[in-house]
């Protein structure tokens, strides 16, 4: 059932890539459909057999149905002349009678007709396969950044699980192997919106040496996809660091699944938003003239918590706004480092990489008074003044190069990508020299001239 319900998912993102852009998709010989109290009719109840054969929860389904059966004897829909305007509307109420993130409910006549056109679905499937593998391959698979942070974190940037895992094989295993030697890895969900559950299970076999139940997908009809980890599907990649995981709203469906699974197994620390709440996967059914519906047939279920995310999203250990998530991950990765550290030149190595990652995301400014007793020249020929745009040093030992000082604290700034700065002061409070502490934990000296 697993290769059925991953096609499903790709038959409806190759059809329509993208439910916002998904509209009328008629071909010339579309007549417009015209809107009437009759057609409402027909639709509603085209609507209620699709729900109650396919949706995931009859239940719900029953719910629905009588909700737009209230909405249609009140008169809500009786003024409705466009078709578009009728789907939206439609699918607005029944959002109000129940949430489901994946629901939509569409007018596109072309889609509605190759999608009842039993003849040549193959070809048209492979058709829409190879343009969709061509614009998979035009944006890299989904993977749009893969780097190393100060202090050897990686970093992960991907925007949704594609299901091309062959052809997208040389790609997300390089990422992957890329960030292998890192101490811990950051993995950024923040514009994921999902996927393939298939590419789900692959991306998280990098991160566990025995196999590990990570989810169920249960069908209505046709039974139940378990999906563990796989070690020999990993590509001679084990990632075993402490894994930290940024969502946001924007992270829905697939993206979720790979947050929760991680999150529920101990294996990664959520940060950033609570996620889009959205559980269910989906397939295309065409309704009636010419409408489509977008309807969840099936449901996850997690093994240890024996529910899912649907309607609540993922919950981050870590809440913050999505914005500020990888300056907390980072945070948060060199607070944990450094509460641990054993030697003083490896706290002295931590403490620069935090107070760097702090003073680089505040943009504190200063006011320049405040600035007027480091004002003066230090061993080495390092310059230090102010003018009207900030405060700077002139470097002599870098070929008299000009930098722009950060600051960290009150006495202390940021000079370069390797040395911090702080000033110190004699008995009598007189500004007397800098400290020099530098990235890889050393610290040096140099006093202030006459």
């Amino acid at each position: 059932m697993k290769n059925k319900l991953i096609a499903i998912c790709l038959v409806f993102i190759c059809q329509c890539a993208g439910l916002n852009n998904c509209q009328a998709q008629g071909g010339p010989e579309d007549a417009p459909l015209q809107i009437t109290p009759a057609i409402t009719r027909t639709l509603i109840d085209s609507l209620r057999q699709v729900l109650y054969y396919h949706y995931i929860f009859p239940d719900t389904a029953r719910k629905w149905v009588a909700y737009l059966e209230t909405q249609y004897k009140k008169g809500a829909y009786a003024e409705i002349k466009e078709p578009n305007d009728l789907a939206a509307h439609l699918q607005q109420d029944l959002q109000k009678a129940h949430h489901d993130g994946h629901f939509r409910l569409l007018y596109a006549p072309g889609m509605a007709r190759d999608l009842a056109d039993t003849t040549g679905v193959a070809q048209r499937r492979r058709i829409g396969d190879s343009l969709a593998l061509i614009n998979m391959r035009q944006r890299n698979f989904l993977f749009s950044k893969v780097e190393i942070l100060p202090g050897n974190i990686g970093y992960v940037k991907f925007n949704g699980f594609v299901g091309f895992r062959d052809q997208a094989r040389p790609t997300f295993t390089s990422a992957f192997r890329f960030v292998a030697n890192t101490k811990a890895i950051i993995i950024d969900l923040r514009d994921n919106g999902g996927g393939s559950p298939a590419m789900v299970s692959q991306i998280e076999s990098y991160f566990f040496p025995v196999k590990t139940h990570m989810n169920d997908i249960i069908d209505r009809k046709n039974g139940t996809d378990v999906f563990w980890t796989d070690p020999s599907k990993a590509d001679s990649v084990l990632l075993q660091q402490p894994v930290y995981i940024l969502t946001s709203r924007r992270t829905f469906s697939g993206a979720e699944d790979f947050s929760y699974g991680m999150q529920t197994v101990h294996r990664a620390v959520i940060v950033g938003d609570t996620t889009g709440g959205g559980a269910h996967p989906v397939g295309p059914v065409p309704v009636a003239l010419g409408f489509v519906a977008n309807i969840p047939f099936a449901r996850s279920m997690n093994p240890y918590t024996h529910t899912d995310w649907e309607g609540t999203g993922v919950i981050p250990e870590i809440p913050v706004a999505s914005a500020k998530a990888l300056e907390t991950a980072e945070k948060t990765i060199f607070t944990q480092w450094l509460q641990h550290a054993a030697t003083d030149p490896e706290k002295n190595q931590l403490q620069w990489g935090l107070d760097d990652l702090l003073a680089r995301s505040s943009q504190e400014t200063r006011d320049p008074a405040s600035l007027t007793p480091f004002i003066g020249t230090y061993q080495g020929g390092l310059v230090i003044y102010t003018d009207q745009s900030g405060f700077y040093c002139r470097n002599a030992e870098r070929g008299n190069q000009i930098f722009k000082l950060i600051p960290i604290s009150n006495d202390k700034f940021i000079l370069d990508e390797n040395v911090h700065l702080e000033f110190t002061k004699s008995d009598k409070g007189n500004i007397a020299g800098i400290n020099m502490w530098w990235s890889d934990g050393r610290q040096s000296h140099k006093p202030k001239e006459k």
